[in-house]
């Protein structure tokens, strides 16, 4: 019997004090040269927040990441709430969905805090999978559907999902046409490599009802100190705010501060060389410690900080997998509680985090190739 919990957060936890920690999909990549600087700058980071108004280091932060993100649009949008994390965010908008009685058409697989969240404010959900949102099947889905939401991770984690402007400005012309609040979580959106274009300018012109969620826990590495911005239609913004009223002031100036310098610096230095170009070198050590194992990477193409695996083999399952390397002090997720609502389809899947230092993921990569290499279990 194999040891299983009830869900992802829970195997991170685990996963995080396994000596080779590729559970959590947080930023761990540890400081380039840039970013050094900004550590040995955190007393000045901390003094100059200290004597700044909080307005002015919100506006910032906002305005740094979004002209980052290419969301120019939404660089001096007044529709947008600051919380401690995205999972915070994201529980105002269960909260929303739950005073008006509104049911969720939830993507899967995604991340199963999600459909936790929600189904803790007692939402109604059902599932909605990728192949169902795909170009050829997506206005059959939604004319079909009868929830009052769609709530889509993209891209999304852990599959790298996601839509390009012409398939997402559909989207949004499917939840106008259909009257859907769009229910966006784009936590992972700087690892998307094609060329960024305005999501808000889409939406705002569109009149969709909309609730987006951003963060930066994925992408940077500060130790876990992060914000999320929760963004708003005009129609939804003032019922929103009153739940963000209730339960949070303001996120810390000095951790705006801290993120809007780790920002600068990226645009500074460029996404490739300050983000990309160690997800992709960590996503090739890892690729090759698999090479002729049953782990098989799901999506060749996938830019994302972590990687889909599939299990090739017609009994070994994900739980079994997730044990067997936890015992070598190796941590990986999972695949079943992706779906959140069919486990048994994610079985056949484990994911593994990349969002590591370059060195470091590389002697993991070797030291994994050993296990994998030594245990029968794991070799076709």
């Amino acid at each position: 019997m194999y040891e299983r919990y009830t869900n992802l957060t829970r195997y991170e936890n685990v996963g995080i004090n396994r000596r080779f920690n590729l559970a959590d999909g947080h930023a761990h990549q540890g400081q380039n040269s840039t970013q050094q600087e900004i550590v040995t700058d955190l007393p000045k980071i901390f003094y100059a927040a200290e004597a700044t108004l909080q307005r002015e280091s919100e506006e910032e932060f906002q305005q740094v990441f979004y002209r980052l993100a290419g969301q120019h649009s939404a660089i001096h949008s007044p529709r947008t709430m600051l919380c401690y994390s995205a999972s915070l965010a994201t529980d105002l908008v269960a909260t929303y969905l739950s005073s008006r009685s509104l049911s969720v058409g939830l993507l899967q697989p995604c991340f199963d805090n999600l459909a936790t969240i929600l189904r803790r404010r007692q939402v109604e959900l059902v599932p909605l999978g990728e192949a169902q949102l795909g170009p050829d099947s997506i206005d059959d889905t939604f004319a079909g559907m009868t929830t009052d939401a769609v709530f889509l991770t993209l891209p999304n984690n852990p599959t790298g999902f996601t839509y390009d402007e012409a398939q997402f400005k559909h989207l949004v012309e499917l939840c106008v046409t259909h009257r859907k609040i769009l229910i966006l979580d784009c936590t992972f959106r700087f690892f998307v490599t094609t060329p960024f274009w305005d999501q808000y300018a889409v939406l705002e012109d569109s009149g969709v009802s909309y609730l987006v969620v951003e963060d930066t826990g994925k992408t940077w590495p500060t130790q876990d100190l992060k914000c999320s911005i929760l963004a708003s239609s005009a129609d939804l913004y003032e019922q929103v705010l009153e739940l963000h009223n209730d339960i949070l002031l303001n996120v810390s100036p000095f951790i705006l501060r801290l993120l809007s310098a780790y920002v600068n610096d990226t645009a500074r230095s460029g996404l490739e060389k300050s983000i990309w170009r160690t997800i992709s070198q960590n996503r090739d050590h890892l690729r090759e410690s698999l090479r002729g194992t049953i782990l098989v990477p799901e999506f060749p193409d996938s830019t994302i900080s972590v990687e889909w695996i599939r299990i090739s083999h017609p009994t070994v399952r994900s739980e079994e997998i997730v044990e067997l390397l936890g015992k070598a002090q190796v941590g990986i997720l999972p695949g079943n509680h992706f779906y959140w609502a069919d486990h048994d389809t994610g079985s056949n899947f484990v994911r593994f985090a990349l969002a590591r230092r370059s060195d470091w993921f590389a002697d993991s990569c070797r030291y994994l190739r050993t296990v994998l290499l030594s245990n029968s279990v794991l070799m076709p």
